[in-house]
């Protein structure tokens, strides 16, 4: 064979034997008669890993581009935050409900129904603020034994709140009310003032409602009595909020 020749077939080989990285995917290379593969380079091994990492990557992220088109879903800020954490779902929707609460507060408290005091009423929230009738009381007060009367500011609050001073649980359906601090008594245990328990009539501009007392009120003064709903609601109107109310023992 010429010189020629061999060199025409030896640069036809030469691609061949590189396109392969194993003796196994080469045509007849477990033959007997084939010559051995010669071992590639280390730095062409190396080289060709670090290209095949990059092949790699590179799929990878155009898989994760083309992965919301092919669903049908664009991509969004939310989506993304929703794959990047664990509760990403719970915790937009915690935030959503969050928001319209916020929302409905400003709302309300922009149209004055906090400051409405039937409005007040309706959510059991209390009525506020300082003294606005003359107090007095009468009549003794002993354990035992408990005879007094009085006159002042008549106002509402919710019972239900935790347990009352007298140490019992109500709800704002009950008939019960919370006497001002002065005519309660201060003792060690509360609930051994003889007022607890002592059952009083309350007369206010709309008529007269018997209750029980079985709390202190530690911000209403001398004569003054603070009642659940449902004692306001017989003897005066939750528009007023603070009305002048008497009292007597029944």
């Amino acid at each position: 064979m010429s010189t020629k020749y061999l060199h025409e077939e030896e640069t036809d080989v030469q691609p061949v034997v590189a396109s392969y990285s194993s003796t196994a995917s080469i045509p007849y290379a477990t033959s007997p008669y084939a010559a051995p593969l010669p071992a590639l380079p280390a730095e062409e091994r190396s080289t060709a890993a670090t290209a095949a990492a990059a092949l790699s990557n590179s799929t990878d992220e155009k898989a994760a581009i083309a992965r919301p088109l092919l669903s049908g879903a664009p991509s969004t800020i939310w989506t993304r935050f929703v794959d990047k954490y664990r509760f990403g779902r719970a915790i937009l929707v915690a935030a959503g409900l969050t928001g319209v609460f916020v929302i409905m507060f400003i709302i309300l408290g922009s149209l004055g129904v906090f400051k409405n005091a039937e409005y007040r009423g309706l959510f059991g929230l209390p009525s506020v603020g300082s003294s606005k009738y003359e107090g007095d009381s009468w009549g003794t007060s002993e354990p035992g034994h408990f005879n007094m009367g009085g006159k002042g500011d008549g106002t509402y609050y919710d019972p239900g709140v935790g347990i009352t001073s007298c140490g019992g649980q109500f709800t704002a359906q009950d008939d019960i009310v919370a006497l001002n601090y002065v005519d309660y008594g201060r003792y060690a245990d509360p609930n051994q003032s003889p007022a607890c328990g002592a059952c009083i009539v309350i007369t206010g501009p709309l008529g007269s409602a018997r209750a029980t007392i079985q709390d202190m009120c530690p911000g209403c003064q001398r004569g003054s009595v603070d009642m659940s709903p449902a004692v306001f609601g017989k003897v005066g109107n939750f528009v007023d909020g603070r009305i002048a109310i008497s009292w007597q023992s029944c």
